[in-house]
C-alpha cells in the first residue's frame, strides 16, 4: 500500500515536468545541466516521500513535517498538472487543425495553442494562490454556522434547545505550531452559551500521545447539560503499524481515558437522558460505523436499548453513510450528528469534489421526520488546508412545528 503512495506521487511529479520539459524547458538553453535542473524540485520531495512513507513516520511530533510536505507537494505538483492539461488541449486541438503539423514554430503560432497555453498559465497561478491561502488563512478561518431544526415531536419543554456540534478536530495537526488554536476553537463555542455541546468523533490523527499538552483547553468546554462525545475512524489508532494489537487497543483506551478526564461524556453504543419536568431528550451515540475499511462497530440496538421508540432523540454517529445504511430504516431517530467528510476541506459555489463520494457530505439533509446534519468539521488531517469548506462550528437550536426545509 504504501509503495503504491510512493509511486503515485512520482508519477504526479514527474508527468508534468517531462511534458513541460520537452516542450519548452529544453529549449531554455543549450546548457544541459541547467535544463536538468528544472527536474531538482520534484526530485527533493520525491525523495521526501520516500523518507516519509518508508519510515511511516506519524508519530505526534513529526506531524508538522507531514504538513509541511504536503504543502509543497502539492503547490509543485497541481500548478504544473493543471498547465499541462490545458496547454497540451491547445497543442492537440492545434494538431487536429493542422493535420499534425511538425513544425514547432508553426504550431506555436496557432491561436489554440497561445490561447490555452494562457488559460493553463493563468490556472497555475491561481492554484499556488489558493492553496497558500487555504494553508495560511483559510485553515483559521473558523466560522459559526447557525442551524434550526423544526420537530412536530419535540417536547415541549425543550422548545428553543440549543446544541453546539463541533466535528474532526484533528488536534495532531494542530502541533505544527498553531496549539493556540484549540484554546480559541474552546472559547468560540463556550461563547455560544449551548445548552449542550456535542463532539461527533476525530478527535486525533493517529494516536492518543497527539493529545499532550491540550488537556487544560480541553477541559475548559462547558455547558449546562454537559458536554458528550463519539469516537471517529481516527480515534482507533488504525493508521498506525503496532508490534500487537494489544498494544493497539490500549492506546483506544488511552485516548478513551483522557476524553473522560477532560469530564467530557465519551458515549460508546450509550445514551443519557435530560430531563425537564415531565419532558425528556435522549442524547446519544454510536461507536464508529463506516463503510470499509473504516471501523463498524455502532450497535443501534443497545444504544436506545430500554427506551421507546417514541422518545426524541439526538443521536451522534461519526459516519454520515450510516444515516441511510441503518439509521432511517431501523430507527425513528429524529436528529443524526455527523463529520467525517470535512466537506473535502474545499467547497466553491455548494460544490465540493467530496459529493462525487458520498450522498450525504454538507449540512442539513431531511427525510420525512428524521433530519441527518453533516458538520465540514473544525480541524485538518494530513494537509491542514481550508478554501470555502471553512471549520466550523454547527450551533443548532431545536424547534417545536411542522417540518420545513431545514437550515
Amino acid at each position: 500500500m504504501l509503495l503504491r503512495i510512493l509511486i503515485l506521487i512520482c508519477a504526479l511529479l514527474s508527468l508534468p515536468d517531462l511534458y513541460i520539459y520537452y516542450m519548452y524547458a529544453r529549449r531554455w538553453t543549450k546548457k544541459r545541466w541547467i535544463r536538468l535542473l528544472w527536474f531538482a524540485p520534484s526530485l527533493l520531495i520525491a525523495i521526501a516521500a520516500g523518507i516519509i512513507i518508508g519510515s511511516n513516520d506519524m508519530k505526534p511530533d513529526h506531524q508538522a513535517w507531514v504538513s509541511i510536505f504536503m504543502f509543497f507537494f502539492l503547490a509543485c505538483c497541481a500548478p504544473k498538472a493543471l498547465f499541462m492539461l490545458w496547454d497540451g488541449v491547445g497543442h492537440a486541438i492545434n494538431w487536429i487543425v493542422s493535420r499534425g503539423a511538425k513544425n514547432r514554430e508553426e504550431e506555436g503560432d496557432c491561436i489554440f495553442v497561445r490561447i490555452f497555453r494562457i488559460i493553463g498559465m493563468a490556472l497555475a497561478i491561481f492554484a499556488i494562490a489558493l492553496l497558500s491561502f487555504g494553508y495560511f488563512v483559510g485553515r483559521h478561518h473558523y466560522v459559526i454556522h447557525r442551524q434550526t431544526f423544526y420537530f412536530p415531536d419535540l417536547p415541549k419543554r425543550f422548545e428553543g434547545y440549543r446544541i453546539a456540534q463541533f466535528s474532526d478536530m484533528h488536534i495532531g495537526t494542530l502541533r505544527d505550531g498553531h496549539e493556540e488554536d484549540a484554546k480559541k476553537i474552546v472559547e468560540l463555542i463556550n461563547a455560544q452559551h449551548c445548552d449542550a455541546i456535542l463532539f461527533t468523533g476525530d478527535l486525533v490523527n493517529h494516536q492518543s500521545m497527539e493529545l499532550d499538552g491540550f488537556q487544560r483547553d480541553l477541559s475548559k468546554l462547558s455547558a449546562p447539560d454537559g458536554v458528550y462525545a463519539v469516537m471517529g475512524n481516527h480515534d482507533y489508532s488504525m493508521y498506525i503499524k503496532y508490534p500487537t494489537e494489544k498494544e493497539r487497543d490500549a492506546d483506544v483506551e488511552e485516548l478513551q481515558r483522557r476524553i473522560r478526564n477532560y469530564g467530557w461524556t465519551l458515549l460508546l453504543n450509550e445514551h443519557r437522558v435530560l430531563r425537564r419536568g415531565n419532558d425528556s431528550l435522549i442524547i446519544a451515540g454510536v461507536e464508529n460505523d463506516g463503510l470499509p475499511p473504516w471501523p463498524a462497530l455502532g450497535d443501534l440496538p443497545k444504544t436506545m436499548k430500554g427506551l421507546k421508540r417514541s422518545c426524541f432523540t439526538v443521536l451522534m454517529s461519526h459516519d454520515p453513510t450510516h444515516w441511510r445504511r441503518a439509521i432511517l430504516p431501523r430507527t425513528n431517530i429524529q436528529l443524526t450528528l455527523s463529520g467525517h467528510t470535512h466537506a473535502g476541506q474545499f467547497k466553491v459555489f455548494g460544490w465540493s469534489p467530496v459529493s462525487y463520494v458520498y450522498r450525504e457530505w454538507s449540512g442539513a439533509y431531511a427525510e420525512g421526520n428524521q433530519v441527518l446534519n453533516v458538520s465540514d468539521g473544525i480541524g485538518a488531517v494530513m494537509f491542514p488546508f481550508r478554501f470555502g469548506a471553512w471549520p466550523e462550528i454547527n450551533v443548532i437550536t431545536l424547534r417545536r412545528g411542522t417540518p420545513q426545509k431545514q437550515q
